[in-house]
Parts: C-alpha cells; sequence; structure tokens
C-alpha cells in the first residue's frame, strides 16, 4: 500500500484520481494549492506524488521543491495540459521522475511510478473512447482551440462536442 498525495486544482480530477488509488488498495489525499499542501503534516510519510503544472495562479515547479526537500525519496510525477520541453527538463532537474501530458489514463500513470508491485492491464490497442478523445483534440488543436471549427470539421453540434470534451478522460 502506497500513501499518495495529489496535487491539482481541478477538484473533480483530484477525487476521481483519488477513488482510483483507493481501489487499489492504496491511500490518497488531494491538495488544491499550495496553501493547503503546506497544511499537510508530515510530508515524510508520503511516497508518490502527483502534480498537476499550474495548480491555480502557482507553479506545480515549485511544489516539487517543497516535497524534495521534505521527502528526497518521494516519487513525483508531474502532470499537464500545458506541456514543454523546457518545463519538462525543469522539473526533471527539480526530482520529478516523469512528466506527462493530460489526458491520461490512469493504468498509464501508474506504470509511470515503476513500481513492479501495482499490477494493471494494458491492452496493445487503445479503446474506442480513447481514439476519438485523441483524434477531437488533433483536429482541435489543428483549428487552433476554436470548438466552432473543429466541431464543423468533425460534422458535429458545437454543443455536442463542448459536452465531448467535458467527460472525463475515457476509460479504457
Amino acid at each position: 500500500m502506497k500513501k499518495v498525495l495529489i496535487i491539482d486544482d481541478d477538484k473533480n480530477f483530484c477525487e476521481s484520481l483519488s477513488v482510483e488509488f483507493q481501489d487499489l488498495g492504496h491511500q490518497a489525499m488531494c491538495c488544491f494549492s499550495i496553501n493547503s499542501l503546506l497544511e499537510v503534516q508530515d510530508l515524510k510519510s508520503y511516497d508518490w506524488a502527483i502534480v498537476d503544472l499550474r495548480i491555480g495562479v502557482d507553479n506545480g515547479l515549485d511544489v516539487v521543491d517543497i516535497l524534495k526537500k521534505d521527502n528526497p525519496e518521494m516519487v513525483i510525477v508531474i502532470l499537464t495540459g500545458f506541456g514543454s520541453i523546457s518545463t519538462a527538463v525543469e522539473a526533471v532537474k527539480r526530482g520529478a521522475k516523469q512528466y506527462l501530458s493530460k489526458p491520461i489514463q490512469f493504468d498509464e500513470l501508474i506504470e509511470s511510478f515503476g513500481d513492479q508491485q501495482v499490477e494493471s492491464e494494458v491492452d496493445s490497442y487503445p479503446s474506442l473512447a480513447r481514439k476519438e478523445r485523441e483524434y477531437i483534440e488533433f483536429v482541435l488543436n489543428e483549428c487552433n482551440g476554436n470548438i466552432s471549427q473543429a466541431a464543423k470539421k468533425l460534422g458535429i453540434h458545437r454543443q455536442s462536442l463542448q459536452r465531448k470534451l467535458k467527460k472525463y478522460t475515457p476509460l479504457k
């Protein structure tokens, strides 16, 4: 059993990750800001941390510094929807083990910790829902984030596309 600290300003995402970890028998705690992280008692007792790169107005790289100062053995994974090579390099320099882009499937997240004790079933083919989400994001990127234009290219209504984007990351 691992103790996991989840630091993300998206409360729904944080709570859904927490439930996933608890389903595997781990303990999970959510923090929604650097201030709430500083209130956590005994950071040394946590084994893993998942840190969003942007926590409201705060920077997740600063969180990595705080965690590594209190617990150098903690395994930290950075998650971001706004990835770049420079922030990835900086995250690893500061002590993060992985730097991953959202959306991400829970199995991939677990594998990023590199713990052989945790078993996960990873199929060689992604699910249809995952491929749909990836294609939608590809088209949206091609349209520079313009939802109306992307919906037109996809042949669906704008509201339908917005509903699909609001859903959680599809699971296998």
